[in-house]
């Protein structure tokens, strides 16, 4: 199963659109706004499991 998956998305980084949403998607995320938001996002991912899962 795991080839399979690796096969697919090698099949799909050879598509230009995809290419290039992954290009500006790993800009973002290298850059300081991209990082503030990964951060927010990992913070109200931990709230959200906290309030549902937690104690």
């Amino acid at each position: 199963m795991f080839e399979e998956l690796k096969d697919k998305a090698s099949d799909l980084m050879e598509n230009e659109n995809v290419k290039e949403v992954v290009e500006k998607a790993t800009e973002f995320i290298s850059s300081e706004k991209g990082k503030e938001v990964i951060e927010t996002v990992k913070e109200k991912a931990e709230e959200f499991i906290k309030d549902k899962f937690g104690k």
